[in-house]
Formats: C-alpha cells, structure tokens, sequence
C-alpha cells in the first residue's frame, strides 16, 4: 500500500513536469495539466493519518522540481545554491500544503473539489509573491499552446486558468474516489461537479473563443530590430565578443530593413562591463569597432542590458537596462527591482552575522546588486513623432503580474523584456521562461516585446500569440513592427490579483466557521 502511494506520487509528479514547457513537449501540454495532480491528490485522499501526508508532500515537491527545474544546475556558481534552493523551498511549501490539501479532502463531496481546486491556487499565489517569490511552474502554464483557455486571464489573472485546471482534477478525483458503480455516481456528487466542472469549462471556452475574435485598434507603432546575440557575455572571455555579435548583426538587419527602425532592443547583461558615456573602455573596444563609433554609425536609439553604477566607492550597482541615444548619453535606465534571491541579491546583509556567513562560510564576497526603483518608463519616438511609454521588465521580472502591471498602471503601452536565459542550455529553460511570461499580454491586453540572449525572443499580442519568435541558441536578429494598443484598463488590470485574495478569504472563513461548529458547511459533520 504504502509502496503503491509512492509510485502514484512520483507519476503524479513526473505528469506535473510533462504539462510544463520541457525537453520532450517544449511547450508543454494541457492534457497533462488536466490530470497532473489527481494521482497525488488520490495518495493524500486516502491516508488516514495527517503525518503520512507531510511525506508524500515532500516527494512530489522534490520530484516535480528537479523534473522542472533541473536547468538551474547551468546558473554557473550558484548552481547547486540555486537547485536545491528552490527544491528545499518547495518541499517546505508542500509540508504545509500536503496537509491542507488532506484537510480540504475530508470535507464531503458537495464542496470538495472547490475547496481543494482553491487551496491549490492559493498556494501557487503565496509562492508566487514577496522576495522569495517564483511564479514559474504553474497549472496554468500547461496551457498555453490552448489560447481559448487562457483568455479569461484579462478577468482573473493566470490564477483563474490554475483554478480550472485544478478543478478539472479535483473532478476527475472525485468520480475516482465515488464508491457508488459508474453510472449512479454520475448521478451523485461527483456527477454534479463533473457537470458544474463541464460547463465552467465550456464558459471558458466560449469567452475565450469570442476574445479572440475581438479587435483591439493599433494607435502606433514601433519599427524594431531585435538582436539575439546567442553570446554570453558573463562567460570568461566573451565580454566583448556580445557586443560584437550585437554589432553585426544589428547591421546586417538594418541593411535588410525596408524602413529605418525607431529603436533597436539587445539583451540582458549584453554589457558586462558597465556601459558610461565616453568612457575609454567603449571608445577603443571591441578592438577594430568600438562601441561608440557604431553607436554614431547606426543614428538609432538602443536599448541595452548593462551594469550601472551607483557608487563607485561601494561598489553598488543595478542589473539595468538603459536606453542610449546615437551620441552616446543615457536618456532613461532602469535597475531591478525583484532580483534572484541570493543569486542577485542576499537579503539582510546588513546584519553582521548573515554578512560573515556569506563571507566566511560560502566565499561570497558582496551582497550583489541593489534593488532599483520600481515602474520606471521610457519613452521613444516613431516615425510619425508620436511618442510610445515603455517598461522594461529584467529576466524573470516579466514572470511577476505585479511587475507588468505596475510598469502598465504607471503609463506605459508595451513592455520590453530584455532576458538572458542562455545559461540555461536547454530548451524548457527557455519556453518555460516564455510560458510564464505570455500571460502578462493577455492579462493587460497589452504587448509584450522578449528580447534576449538565446531566447524565446518574440512579440507577443494581446491575445497570448507570439509573433516573429527567433529560433532557440542562434545568433540572428530581425526587423519588427511592434503593434502599440492603448486599450481600456482590463478587469485584472484594474483589480489585479483580487481572485486569489478572494478565495483566501473564502476558504480562510470556512475553516474558521468549522473549528467553531465543529461541522462542515450543508451540516456534514467532518471526519
């Protein structure tokens, strides 16, 4: 028995990796996100003590990451940091997840799959949040290659597409764990959520469906190059050759273009050295093509990914983006705001004794970047004079709804993401990164422009459609038309992340109303 758990609980799992972006299905598949958690969920359904269920909770976390996640051992010397970081926070989510979901299960038939579907989403909320925060790996993101399904994300955010995934395996379940024959059960409880399960699912559809088909009217538009060098420049050695590549092939792609580009848009850390005006490295290098002299050459606005120096004394510096005009001055930067948790930026060290521990213990010298200030907006002109609003989320920054929609709230048209995921070396690396990212369109109903190092470089339309993607680790670039549409605040843009918010509060008070009546609600008294 208990064997036969474990096994379910490694193929529950195994079907949570293979919903996602990843080496076999490089952009997932909904069908495994349908059925993904119903064996785990079966597993804690059945035990009979909580304690068994903090175990099995330990293995699907520690499972379904490393089958997720696997890449980060890549994120040079911080890998092993970074895996097992990410796998020891999760295995400490589900501890407290796991018996939630058995307290959630015990709950009878009629509110179950609700209450089970909602914790759940509720969990990838809270894990998706604050500084530790990693909105990657959800539900929802095994459905992207299913636009209909997607598109009430403008309403409820990602978490509402989780939420149905969830409650398509909680039904599932149920019809599962109903002790009734087949065709009474479909008359029963289970049958009930099956139908209600059905409906919000053809809703959806449907919402989807005519979404669609729904034109949203281009107010500008944006002539582009995006450039992909596919040259890391944190690798030894290679700290100009990414700016070399960057030169080439942005005028090779000029030399194509039928029109003259309002900008051309590099990637993130293109610069490992930092980018200052005039300053004698960028006047000399790259040897035989200096950066200074391309940037009169090319008579273009460019966006860049560079270092930017706050104080030189103390060595504070953003992971930034800047845009640079023709004669070399930077009109507007942007640093980071939400860095990679002890990779970019260590928390608390300004105590004494976490300082001396990264120092002393791991041989990490600094605390690494500053924190930026947040919603910065550029501006850029077409060629029609008129002026378009930007933001310019940082790698996994445009993974966090909260990001996007600031940069929106504070006036900008599109967002341009500027990443550097080519340290992954594998493709679910990269399209789990785009996967993450897509919802940020639909939810605002806004473009996303991703440029990056070796991809998923893309255009991606209000509608969750990526356009003018690049081929994965090539050096290559192409001319755009970045669509700008100034569309009316969406719900989720609005509200922002009021579905999970509610059913917290939903939840929270049900239990609250049980520990008081020591019933559940319809008056089942709980097991």
């Amino acid at each position: 028995m208990v064997l036969t758990d474990f096994v379910l609980v490694i193929v529950s799992a195994l079907l949570y990796a293979l919903g996602l972006p990843n080496e076999l299905l490089h952009y997932g598949n909904p069908v495994f996100g349908f059925i993904a958690i119903v064996p785990f969920l079966y597993v804690l359904y059945r035990q009979d003590r909580l304690s068994r269920t903090v175990l099995f909770g330990a293995v699907f976390a520690l499972i379904s990451t490393v089958s997720v996640y696997f890449w980060l051992l890549f994120f040079q010397d911080f890998s092993i940091w970074t895996l097992s970081g990410v796998a020891a926070a999760h295995i400490l989510y589900f501890l407290v997840l796991a018996p939630i979901l058995f307290t959630a299960l015990k709950y009878p038939p009629h509110i179950r799959p609700f209450l089970t579907a909602g914790v759940w989403v509720i969990y990838e909320f809270l894990k998706s949040t604050g500084y530790l925060g990693l909105p990657w790996g959800l539900l929802a993101h095994t459905s992207i290659t299913f636009l209909p399904l997607i598109q009430i994300s403008d309403i409820t955010g990602q978490w509402g597409v989780s939420f149905l995934f969830a409650l398509i395996n909680t039904a599932i379940l149920e019809i599962l764990i109903d002790p009734k024959p087949l065709r009474r059960s479909l008359c029963g409880s289970s049958g009930r959520t099956a139908a209600f399960t059905l409906i919000l699912l053809i809703l959806t559809l449907v919402y989807g469906t005519f979404s669609l088909k729904r034109s949203y009217p281009e107010t500008a538009v944006l002539d582009a190059v995006l450039v992909q060098q596919n040259a890391d420049s944190w690798v030894a050695g290679n700290e100009m050759e990414s700016i070399r590549q960057g030169q080439v092939l942005t005028r090779e792609a000029l030399n194509s273009a039928a029109v003259k580009p309002d900008i051309i848009i590099w990637s993130e850390n293109a610069f490992r050295y930092p980018y200052i005006k005039n300053s004698i490295r960028y006047r000399r290098n790259p040897t035989g093509d200096p950066f200074n002299s391309f940037l009169k050459e090319i008579d273009t606005p460019i966006l860049i990914g560079s270092p930017y120096i706050l104080d030189p004394k103390t060595y504070s510096a953003l992971n930034a983006v800047m845009l640079v005009n023709p004669e070399g001055d930077i009109l507007e930067y942007y640093g980071k705001t939400h860095p990679v948790p002890f990779a970019e930026n260590i928390p608390f060290w300004n105590l004494s004794f976490v300082r001396a521990f990264f120092i002393k213990v791991l041989g990490i010298p600094s605390q690494g970047w500053n924190i930026g200030i947040p919603n910065i907006i550029f501006e850029i002109k077409n060629k029609g004079g008129e002026s378009v609003s930007f933001g310019s989320p940082i790698c996994f920054e445009d993974t966090f709804p909260y990001i996007a929609r600031g940069f929106f709230k504070n006036g900008a048209d599109i967002l341009i993401n500027l990443s550097n995921d080519s340290w992954s070396k594998t493709i679910s690396g990269e399209t789990q990164h785009y996967a993450a990212a897509l919802f940020r369109a639909v939810e605002n109903r806004r473009t996303l422009v991703r440029s990056t190092n070796a991809g998923v470089t893309v255009v991606i339309d209000p509608y969750g459609i990526g356009r003018n993607m690049l081929p994965l680790f090539v050096s290559t670039a192409e001319n755009v038309q970045i669509p700008v549409y100034r569309t009316a605040q969406t719900f989720y843009m609005r509200f922002g992340d009021w579905f999970p918010v509610v059913l917290l509060i939903l939840l929270t008070s049900i239990q609250f109303y049980t520990i008081k009546t020591g019933n559940s609600l319809y008056g089942y008294r709980l097991k």
